[in-house]
């Protein structure tokens, strides 16, 4: 515990204007880069009341904490509750929607290259992978959106912000919970039912991958194009859907990757066939990594 607030205070200049990193919507909480004994550090400043007092924020602590260990989380480094609201102290990472030059439209930098994008997508589900298997009760993030993934100076993805977790009894199929989130990343099932299953998480990623494909809100796919995504695929014409910025100079290998992820977002969310576990996510996606390793071999 970071038992003094002039250790905060120095390490983000007072939370200076200046250290404050790029929020993508309204938020109850405003990240800052900051230094702590010669480290770079990411500080979270919780600033909306509500958070304390519905206990959030203990969620997003204790949940935090469990997962440290693991590569694809952000560490939490430790906190400071002498502040009117809690301060958490992580490892430094940029989120994937900081970069300025990209403007505020784009949901998150599309200067990542594909080859990125899916390492992207293969570490995040091995963070969720790991938040519904390893603890006696499966945990389930809810809200899988760009700008809680970030990435490390390796250029490694790690998933945070538990706020909206929760966390489903062992023998239990699923929990009871208020309806939030963000719209298009968000299990119709969930949003009928308030029902919370690890589909909830499948779901979400899914929609998360669509936005890697296509770098747009999963909800506006549908609205934008006369034909659903299944239609085009069927055609031969998903590259209708696909980020530009990601079709230019792009291999012959790297075009069958984005149909076979577009296919694989489609059964996430419901659309195509049976709804995979997160450990069937994964043995897809590093099937894919798999073969284009052998390919460029």
């Amino acid at each position: 515990i970071l038992q003094r607030k002039i250790q905060s205070n120095r390490a983000t200049d007072s939370f200076s204007h200046n250290n404050a990193l790029v929020r993508s919507r309204p938020s109850s909480y405003q990240c800052y880069r900051g230094m702590m004994e010669d480290r770079l550090v990411l500080v979270k400043k919780w600033e909306a009341e509500y958070s304390s007092r519905n206990g959030k924020t203990c969620c997003d602590i204790a949940i935090s904490s469990m997962v440290s260990g693991h590569k694809n989380f952000l560490k939490l480094l430790g906190c400071c509750l002498e502040f009117p609201y809690p301060v958490l102290v992580y490892e430094y990472a940029e989120s994937i929607i900081c970069r300025p030059q990209n403007g505020s439209k784009y949901l998150f930098d599309v200067n990542l290259p594909w080859n990125m994008r899916m390492k992207i997508a293969k570490e995040v589900e091995d963070a969720l992978t790991y938040l519904h298997t390893a603890f006696s009760k499966s945990i389930i993030h809810k809200d899988i959106i760009p700008c809680k993934i970030f990435l490390d100076e390796k250029g490694t993805a790690k998933l945070t912000e538990f706020d909206n977790s929760v966390l489903i009894p062992e023998g239990e199929k699923f929990v009871e919970d208020v309806i939030e989130g963000t719209f298009g990343y968000l299990d119709h099932n969930y949003m009928n039912t308030g029902r919370v299953t690890e589909n909830t998480d499948v779901y979400g990623f899914g929609a998360f991958m669509l936005t890697l494909l296509t770098a747009m809100n999963p909800s506006l796919v549908d609205k934008l194009y006369k034909d659903c995504p299944i239609k085009l695929v069927e055609d031969d014409r998903f590259v209708e859907i696909i980020d530009p910025e990601v079709l230019e100079n792009c291999k012959e290998q790297e075009l069958l990757q984005m149909k076979a992820i577009l296919i694989l977002s489609l059964r996430c969310i419901g659309c195509v066939g049976e709804v995979p576990k997160m450990i069937e996510v994964g043995k897809e996606l590093k099937r894919m990594l798999v073969q284009a390793k052998t390919k460029l071999h």
